[in-house]
């Protein structure tokens, strides 16, 4: 169950993240307190509460400052993005605060480009973080057979998760450029 709720936040955010701030904060904030907990091998429950109340607090958060809700967007992606590679290079022993300097560094620096480049850059941004839950998700829910994709072991598995991240990130964003078009 708890895979099959990350799929479904990496399938929205990958495909339709850029189509509306306030859904993607809510899908953002939920994947980002989703991935934390989970970097830390917190249980289901845990995980559930954490993803909610993140989900929320960027949600009110973005409504009360609707003036940089373009930031706020671009900071939750990018703070998305800066927990799936902190769970990537976090090795075995993860330390809190690295944590704490690693992640809000992506999250301000995607805020600031997403302030700065408007929706072009939220459709990548929030392409690549969708396409990293959902590889969190699929490499879970698959362990056996697609472990790679949620932790790579080895430079090959880093690779290939490199390329299918990629990927799925490119066909993430053209599909996000022709709802656009709509």
């Amino acid at each position: 169950m708890s895979e099959l709720a990350l799929l479904v936040v990496g399938l929205v955010l990958c495909f339709a993240g850029a189509r509306s701030l306030r859904l993607t904060v809510l899908v953002a904030g939920f994947g980002l307190g989703w991935l934390l907990p989970d970097a830390f091998g917190a249980n289901l429950a845990t995980k559930f509460a954490v993803a909610a109340v993140a989900a929320l607090a960027l949600l009110v958060l973005s409504i009360v400052m609707s003036r940089f809700a373009i930031f706020l967007v671009g900071a939750a992606v990018g703070a998305v993005i800066g927990a799936r590679l902190f769970a990537l290079l976090g090795g075995d022993d993860p330390s809190w605060l690295l944590a704490v300097l690693f992640v809000p560094t992506f999250g301000l620096v995607a805020g600031f480009l997403a302030q700065r480049m408007g929706r072009g850059f939220l459709r990548w941004a929030t392409a690549i973080a969708g396409a990293a839950l959902i590889m969190s998700a699929v490499g879970s829910m698959f362990s056996d057979d697609l472990g790679l994709l949620q932790s790579p072991d080895g430079p090959v598995q880093s690779a290939v998760h490199a390329v299918v991240w990629a990927a799925l990130a490119f066909v993430g964003h053209q599909v996000q450029r022709a709802l656009a078009r709509e």
